[in-house]
């Protein structure tokens, strides 16, 4: 067991929980970037994977760089008295933040350990897991380093509309055409961390290149005292982002990670001949091995025979749970259950994304997305 491992339960009752729903229906955060996706209401975490995609096509026959950085046990890491003052600048009123500000000051903790419960101990840092304000709190912490490289203009700009720093929550990704830029973002944000007393995860903060980097001699990069050298490939929001056959990665991993769930639920009777009815295996496989098997391929631009790869899984998925033979046509795979091809569920992702994009406030980056979705 690693200490290092160590991450604290907050078990909040359920009036504490209402008690933080008022506090944050009161509060009126407005954010001071369109560039942080998490926990944001009327904004899906993939659109900042749609950004990386859309700067990608927008690169022309340049070279564009992407870094992805990881803060390391983030929530975990907030420091009280840098999250009062950074709350006190957002304008909220006296009242509330007097309430906030008591909601994380005196604070004890103890372990417990083979049902025994060590002395109590001070928590300066944190934010509770499953509350209510966390995120929110959360955002308000990191939000200065955002606006930070906003105001600068440091990385990729698509025309006139900055999208160097799409962010959902601590998963940052870093954009930009320069590597000499690059070093200067990464540098910004080794500054930022070391003023706020958190570490960035050396291991899983990779940067690529999308084009030739034989023209840049530029191939590590410097971050809080840990060198990053140029990868193949990275991971932002559960999609892989490679140099080189990036769609095809994808799909890979995504039979993969749906194959695996499969498998995982055969137990419990999802296995066709002598196992639960086909409708109720169809409600299993379209609640938890579906949305593995398509997870973020909205956004990617794929081909025929790539959708023709997830179709096998599918139609095969369906075959056995009817205890159908191979030689069943598909026609009647998919009658028979009134189910949909794979393709025209991918249909349906993207048109329920760019619903969910209309209404969004990013109003700067709404036209350019759309059009990359159309």
């Amino acid at each position: 067991m690693l200490v290092s491992s160590y991450r604290g339960i907050t078990v909040t009752p359920v009036i504490s929980k209402l008690h933080e729903l008022c506090i944050l229906g009161k509060l009126n955060i407005t954010p001071n970037t369109d560039l942080q996706f998490g926990f944001t209401e009327g904004l899906c975490p993939l659109i900042a994977s749609l950004i990386i995609s859309e700067c990608k096509c927008e690169r022309k026959n340049n070279s564009l760089y992407l870094a992805t950085v990881d803060v390391q046990s983030a929530f975990d890491v907030v420091q009280h008295l840098i999250l009062h003052d950074k709350t006190l600048d957002k304008n909220i009123h006296p009242d509330l933040w007097l309430v906030i500000k008591d909601l994380y000051s005196g604070l004890t903790s103890k372990v417990k350990w083979q049902g025994e419960l060590s002395d109590s101990f001070n928590m300066l840092q944190g934010v509770r897991h499953g509350g209510i304000l966390s995120t929110h709190l959360y955002k308000i912490f990191v939000e200065d380093l955002l606006v930070e490289l906003e105001k600068n203009a440091r990385g990729f700009s698509l025309g006139n509309i900055y999208c160097g720093t799409p962010t959902c929550a601590d998963d940052i990704a870093l954009i930009s055409s320069n590597p000499a830029e690059l070093q200067i973002m990464l540098n910004t944000i080794g500054r930022y961390a070391n003023q706020h007393h958190y570490n960035i995860h050396p291991t899983k903060s990779k940067v690529i290149c999308y084009g030739s980097a034989k023209n840049h001699s530029k191939k590590t990069w410097n971050l809080s005292e840990n060198i990053i050298e140029l990868s193949n490939e990275t991971t932002h929001l559960g999609l892989k982002r490679s140099s080189k056959k990036e769609d095809e990665i994808n799909i890979e991993d995504r039979v993969k990670s749906a194959r695996r769930t499969k498998y995982a639920l055969m137990n419990s009777g999802l296995h066709g001949s002598n196992g639960l009815s086909p409708k109720i295996s169809y409600t299993i496989y379209r609640t938890y091995v579906l949305p593995r098997l398509l997870y973020g391929l909205e956004i990617l631009s794929l081909t025929k025979t790539q959708i023709q790869i997830l179709e096998r899984f599918h139609i095969g998925t369906l075959r056995a749970i009817q205890a159908l033979a191979t030689r069943t046509a598909k026609p009647a795979v998919y009658l028979l259950l009134g189910v949909l091809p794979v393709e025209a569920e991918i249909h349906k992702r993207k048109l329920t994304f760019l619903h969910s994009l209309q209404p969004a406030p990013t109003i700067k980056l709404k036209k350019s997305l759309t059009d990359k979705l159309q």
